[in-house]
């Protein structure tokens, strides 16, 4: 092979040119052939256009596009040989400017007593493109040619992002930004392809696979990446909560695994459930684009969610929806809220349909017109429950502020119309009075067809001065409205210490027995670590007389909060569906053991044990800086990207250890972006 060495490659000054050079070692009079590509250069002779303008150890190569950079490579034969051989080394690239005639330009801003007297010389021949011109002129031509490149080579600087147009000798550097490792081995055509899919790649295979796969390279050990974002608190972002569900077939059997019904977040809020046909309807609000609107979605019978649709999106939100279906129609309630509205106020919303209807029915609202069910004013309402008595009738509670604090007020549709013009209130003590979380039960069977109204207020609990939440509940002998002296009084749900709380009550009628799912602190298991403050549990009422209650047990647990139950029977068994912060796997399931919730500020319990700056720690704390913390390494940042090895068993040596963890840090930059940092922990 005949070896051609001091290739060089340059733009001709006069612009749309390249001028070639070379020097040739080996056998006497080898044959060459120059071929040009555009973006890469000629791998065979077929590839690209020929050069043909070839002298003794020089080429030019004219009529190009400025601003463009052309490939050249050389291919040698000797006279006997038929095949045109080629090296790495035997290629060579230049861009070709443009000709802005710069020397024109400075001619003309000359003064016109100089450009008179440059008289055109007869004893100068440079050729025919410069006839006719004077001394000066060709003089700040050579400067003019000059310029013309800096000017072309500053157009062409407005191409270096362009992985088309860039040279292929700055692709490391945009690889580099990325970073991205160029194989300079490949043809320049292949290096862009590289890295125009890098970001794909990267999005596909993903920054932690790719750690991984390094770490068991360099260290022989398995790591697990943790990113300690997710495990900052953030004031202005509560825990942001899916909705999952359970079945059993029987009150004996176990529950199954979580199933995800909606992805759709919010920080608080149960669903709604109704019994249409064959099919349970659950209604939820979720947070969109306009703001909070309610959706819906179906259970068929074989036990699959059906794709969410929109209920209610109306201007300003609509959350806290609550249903009940009364013979063949369903009524829909929420509370509405309207925060451009000039005198911006919470109200009860509702709607209803029949079956045989195309369509719900128009929004009536509290205090406006056709919102006489709530009665007269405009006052400020909230978190609507309904419930179906079995009689035909549809009972609404609410929640209305009276002076500085809220009552409870309800009315009840008979089928045709609103018994009360004025919603009755419901009798409470101050200290007893029903706070948040209404949920309204009917007991058809039970004697007087009872109403139980739960809900939750808090109590002392803890320090002196501290309070915590209980499930309370009031019951209602008689199904008349007008009546408001047969409610019960209020009743605790037992706690195994004042220092629990206990949330969100959700009753279920099984038969004639009502069982209880509720949220609580109460510990699932004793000295577990890492589990959430919140979880949901189940109990049943033994008897109603002297409101005992079977021991609760934990139903859905984990390390993510569980909030705002809702239980239903269906024809098969039962559901529980809650509302929870578990990271989502690609796979769209619950990623147990993963290494974040899904997002938002969680509840700290300071007595439960926490898996504290661990891989499967879900608590969020407080930002600590570079060198913070307890484990002095600035862990919960934005920044900090946590590196778990896990060494084999049995374990390396000390020193071993030692030494592998070492040649992870000098290695573990280049795979993490620039604005990371990575912290390398033991396991």
């Amino acid at each position: 092979m005949t070896q051609v060495s001091d290739i060089t490659a340059f733009a001709h000054p006069d612009g749309n040119r390249i001028e070639l050079t070379w020097r040739v070692f080996g056998p006497a009079g080898p044959q060459i052939m120059i071929r040009r590509g555009a973006g890469t250069h000629p791998a065979g002779i077929g590839d690209g256009i020929e050069v043909t303008d070839i002298r003794d150890g020089a080429a030019t190569d004219d009529r190009l596009h400025g601003e463009t950079v052309y490939y050249y490579t050389f291919f040698t034969r000797a006279d006997n040989d038929q095949a045109w051989d080629t090296d790495p080394r035997n290629m060579v690239s230049a861009m070709a400017t443009s000709n802005y005639d710069m020397g024109k330009l400075l001619y003309s801003m000359l003064p016109a007593i100089y450009r008179r007297y440059d008289a055109p010389s007869g004893d100068i021949d440079d050729g025919p493109d410069h006839q006719g011109k004077g001394v000066l002129r060709r003089y700040l031509e050579l400067t003019g040619g000059q310029l013309d490149q800096l000017y072309s080579l500053a157009r062409a600087a407005l191409d270096l992002h362009d992985l088309d147009r860039v040279d292929g000798r700055l692709l490391p550097i945009l690889a580099q930004w990325i970073g991205w490792r160029t194989d300079h081995r490949l043809a320049v055509r292949d290096q862009r392809r590289e890295i125009r899919f890098a970001p794909a790649i990267y999005q596909r295979i993903g920054t932690f696979d790719a750690i991984d796969a390094t770490a068991r390279r360099v260290t022989g050990m398995q790591v697990r990446a943790k990113e300690f974002v997710h495990n900052i608190a953030r004031a202005n972002q509560p825990e942001q909560l899916m909705i999952w569900s359970v079945f059993r077939r029987d009150p004996g059997s176990d529950w199954s695994t979580p199933v995800l019904v909606s992805p759709s977040v919010a920080f608080d809020g149960r669903p709604a459930h109704i019994r249409a046909a064959a099919d349970d309807m659950l209604f939820f609000h979720t947070h969109r684009v306009h703001g909070w609107g309610i959706w819906a979605k179906r259970l068929d019978g074989d036990g699959v969610w059906s794709a969410s649709v929109p209920v209610v999106e109306t201007r300003g939100d609509a959350r806290y929806p609550a249903a009940a279906r009364v013979g063949n129609r369903t009524w829909l309630c929420w509370e509405s809220y309207d925060p451009d509205e000039r005198a911006a106020r919470r109200r009860i919303a509702l709607r209803n349909r029949a079956d045989t209807d195309s369509d719900w029915s128009e929004i009536v609202v509290s205090g406006g017109p056709g919102g006489e069910f709530a009665g007269a004013g405009d006052t400020e309402r909230r978190r609507p429950a309904v419930a179906a008595d079995g009689a035909g009738g549809l009972w609404l509670f609410w929640q209305e502020l009276s002076g500085d604090h809220w009552e409870i007020r309800y009315n009840r549709h008979d089928g045709t119309r609103w018994q009360l013009t004025a919603p009755k209130t419901l009798p409470q003590n101050a200290d007893e009075r029903i706070a948040a979380d209404m949920s309204v039960l009917v007991r058809p069977s039970g004697a007087d067809r009872r109403l139980w109204l739960f809900g939750a207020r808090q109590v002392p609990g803890g320090l002196a001065g501290e309070k915590r939440w209980s499930v309370t509940y009031r019951v209602k002998n008689a199904l008349d409205p007008n009546e408001t002296s047969d409610w019960s009084p209020p009743r605790l749900l037992p706690k195994p210490a004042a220092t629990v709380h206990d949330r969100e009550p959700a009753p279920l009628l099984r038969g004639d027995r009502i069982e209880l799912f509720f949220s609580s602190t109460r510990p699932t298991v004793t000295g577990e670590v890492g589990r959430a403050a919140w979880s949901i549990h189940r109990t049943e009422l033994l008897d109603p007389a002297t409101n005992t209650w079977a021991d609760p047990r934990p139903v859905a647990t984990g390390a993510a909060g569980r909030r705002a139950s809702l239980a239903f029977g269906t024809s098969t068994g039962t559901v529980l569906t809650y509302r929870a912060g578990d990271r989502l796997a690609p796979d769209g399931v619950s990623a147990a053991g993963t290494d974040s919730t899904a997002a938002g500020t969680t509840t700290f319990h300071g007595t439960r044990p926490v898996s504290y700056g661990t891989f499967d720690d879900t608590q969020t704390y407080t930002y600590t800086a570079a060198g913070g913390g307890v484990a002095g390494d600035g862990r919960f940042a934005r920044d900090a990207v946590g590196l778990f090895l896990i060494p084999p068993q049995p374990g390396l040596p000390p020193e071993q250890l030692a030494a592998a963890t070492a040649r992870l840090a000098s290695v573990a930059a280049e795979f993490l972006p620039v604005n990371a940092r990575a912290i390398l922990i033991q396991h």
